[in-house]
C-alpha cells in the first residue's frame, strides 16, 4: 500500500512540475514529457476494466399501462459496453479559439443569441488578430456569427442538448496561446451553455498551444485541477480545432515539428491515463496537415473526424459513442413497426417513438457494439387512445424537428456529408507522416 501511495504522490508532483513549463527549452519539454508518461502508466497500470454489451429501457416500466392522444409512446433508456461500472460520463470540450479560428465556417450561425458582428476587442482585453490573407478564396472575418469559432461553439452546444445532465458531468477548456478552464467538471448544462456563448463572444486570438489545451482536459477528468475528483467514470474529450500546432516552439507563426510531438504526447498521456481524445479536426488547414489531428486521436484511443467545410461538423459531431455502442434498433415485435425516430447520444441514453396499437404491445430494443455482439432488453406495455397528451413526447419530437432543421440549413444532406467525411479520414490517415508546411505571419 504505502508504493501506492508513493506511486500517487509522484504522479501529482510531476504533473504539477509539468504545469509549470511553459518556458521552458526544447530538452526540458521531452524531458517532463517522459517522465510525464511513465508515472502516469504506474498510476493507472491497475486500473483496467473488462467490457460487455449490454441494453436497459428505463421507461416506460414494463407493465405500464399508457391512456393517451397520440398514437406512438417515448421509449428511452441507456446502452454501454462497460458492464459492471458506473454509467458516469465526464467530457471535457477542447476548443481552439486561436485567431485563424475566425475564418468563414461555410454557414451562418444567426440563431446563437445577441453576439457581436464585427471584429474588434473582445474578451480578456485583448486585440483581435487579423488574419488577412489566410484562406484565401475566403471572406475576410467581420462576423463572429459565420466563423469556425462559431462552428465549434455551435457543435458542443448541439452534443450538450442530447446528454443526460444526472449522469454525465461537462467541463470546458479553451486553447489558444496558452489553455484556460473556464468552466470545471459539471452536471449544471444551463452554466455549461453561458460560457460557450461567452467563448464566442470574446472571439479568437493568438497562436495554437494544442499540447496545453490537451494537458488541461487531463488536468479536469483526473481531478488534480478545478473539478472534483471522480473515478467511476468515462473520461473523454472533445478536441474542435481548425489548424495544426504552432506553440510553443513555433511561437504560433509556423508549424515546428517539436509541437505536433507535443500534442501527441500529451495524448499518449491521456489515453494511459484511460482518458480518450476524439479530435474534430474542421476546414482546409487542418486537413492540409493532419499529423497532429490522425496522431492525437491514436495516440489515446479515440478517433479522427476531418470536417472540409467547419460548418458541416454539426451533422458529425454526434456520431461518437464514448459507451463502445454504435447502433440502437427499437421495435414493436406486436405490430412489427420500427421507431419513426430515434436519437442515440454519445453517453449511451437514447430515446425513441415507437408507434403503439390498442392493447398489449412488445417493444425490443436492440444494441450492437463496436465489436459487433449484440444485446436486446424488452418491454410490455399497455396502450389505450384517450384525451391527454404525452409533453415528454412532444418535446422529443419537436427537439428532433429542431436538430433536423438545423442540419438541413448547411444545404447539404447528413449522407452527403458523412461521405465526405469518410473520403477525407481515409486521405488525412495517408498523409499524416507528412512535413508541416512552411508558414509565417501572424499567431494562429
Amino acid at each position: 500500500m504505502p508504493g501506492v501511495y508513493l506511486q500517487q504522490y509522484l504522479f501529482v508532483l510531476a504533473f504539477l512540475i509539468a504545469r509549470k513549463g511553459e518556458a521552458m527549452d526544447q530538452f526540458l519539454f521531452r524531458f517532463r514529457e517522459f517522465w510525464f508518461l511513465w508515472l502516469v502508466f504506474l498510476f493507472y497500470s491497475n486500473g483496467l476494466w473488462a467490457a460487455e454489451p449490454r441494453v436497459q429501457i428505463l421507461s416506460p416500466k414494463d407493465g405500464s399501462r399508457i391512456t393517451q392522444e397520440q398514437n406512438s409512446v417515448l421509449i428511452s433508456g441507456k446502452v454501454a459496453t462497460d458492464l459492471g461500472r458506473s454509467p458516469n460520463v465526464d467530457i471535457v470540450f477542447v476548443i481552439d479559439i486561436s485567431g485563424s479560428t475566425s475564418q468563414y465556417a461555410g454557414a451562418d450561425f444567426g440563431d446563437m443569441g445577441p453576439l457581436p458582428d464585427n471584429s474588434g476587442s473582445f474578451g480578456l482585453g485583448r486585440p483581435q488578430i487579423s488574419m488577412g490573407g489566410i484562406g484565401i478564396g475566403q471572406p475576410s472575418f467581420r462576423n463572429l456569427r459565420n466563423s469556425i469559432l462559431a462552428a465549434e461553439v455551435a457543435a458542443s452546444r448541439r452534443l450538450l442538448l442530447q446528454l443526460n445532465s444526472e449522469t454525465t458531468r461537462i467541463g470546458v477548456v479553451t486553447f489558444g496561446e496558452g489553455a484556460q478552464v473556464l468552466q470545471p467538471l459539471t452536471h449544471d448544462f444551463e452554466q455549461v451553455r453561458r460560457v460557450l456563448d461567452d467563448i464566442l463572444r470574446a472571439g479568437p486570438y493568438g497562436g495554437t498551444n494544442m499540447a496545453e489545451g490537451i494537458r488541461a482536459a487531463i488536468t479536469e477528468l483526473m481531478g488534480l485541477g478545478k473539478s472534483e475528483k471522480k473515478t467511476d467514470t468515462i473520461k473523454v474529450e472533445f478536441l474542435l480545432t481548425d489548424g495544426f500546432p504552432t506553440m510553443p516552439i513555433g511561437g504560433g507563426r509556423r508549424a515546428a515539428p517539436e509541437d505536433t510531438d507535443f500534442a501527441i504526447n500529451a495524448a499518449r498521456l491521456a489515453g494511459k491515463a484511460g482518458i480518450k481524445v476524439h479530435v474534430f479536426a474542421l476546414g482546409e488547414e487542418a486537413l492540409s496537415y493532419p499529423r497532429a489531428a490522425v496522431g492525437i486521436a491514436k495516440a489515446s484511443g479515440g478517433t479522427y473526424t476531418p470536417v472540409s467545410r467547419p460548418a458541416d461538423v454539426l451533422a458529425v459531431v454526434e456520431n461518437i459513442s464514448l459507451v463502445g455502442v454504435d447502433y440502437v434498433q427499437v421495435v414493436n415485435q406486436t405490430t412489427g413497426q420500427k421507431a419513426t425516430q430515434l436519437r442515440l447520444a454519445a453517453d449511451g441514453f437514447f430515446s425513441s417513438a415507437v408507434p403503439v396499437a390498442e392493447g398489449r404491445n412488445q417493444i425490443d430494443v436492440f444494441a450492437r457494439a463496436s465489436d459487433g455482439s449484440t444485446k436486446r432488453d424488452s418491454v410490455s406495455l399497455f396502450y389505450q387512445s384517450g384525451n391527454q397528451r404525452s409533453l415528454d413526447l412532444e418535446v422529443f419530437l419537436e427537439r428532433e424537428k429542431n436538430l433536423k432543421l438545423e442540419v438541413e440549413r448547411l444545404g447539404r444532406s447528413p449522407a452527403e456529408i458523412q461521405k465526405e467525411t469518410e473520403k477525407s479520414r481515409e486521405d488525412g490517415l495517408g498523409r499524416s507522416q507528412q512535413l508541416p508546411p512552411s508558414t509565417e505571419g501572424p499567431p494562429r
